[in-house]
């Protein structure tokens, strides 16, 4: 997997939660097969404007951080991945279709 390109995609004010927090600051991740979005939610009286981005890249930080730990264990091993796929049971003109989809 390559690196990913991580921007600020939007910055709103919203109506406060129920943490106090009303304003959402979404950042958009482009890789090579995965693309998504993840809101961070802050609080403007806790923060100036100049500060907001700083502060959400290292919430941003913590999130990974945590779910890294809670994923830990999922991480397979090359003979791990081997074996799963001498046990593949797909019909072999499935699998080929699966591939070419992904070109």
């Amino acid at each position: 997997m390559g690196n990913f390109k991580i921007g600020v995609a939007r910055i709103e004010m919203i109506s406060p939660n129920e943490r106090g927090m009303d304003i959402r600051l979404t950042f958009q991740f482009e890789g090579d097969q995965t693309s998504f979005a993840l809101p961070i939610f802050l609080s403007s009286c806790e923060f100036d404007d100049t500060e907001i981005v700083k502060v959400a890249r290292s919430k941003l930080y913590d999130v990974f951080w945590q779910l890294c730990g809670q994923c830990e264990d999922w991480q397979l091993s090359d003979d791990e991945r081997r074996e799963l796929a001498k046990i593949n049971v797909r019909p072999a003109g499935q699998c080929r279709l699966v591939r070419e989809s992904k070109s």
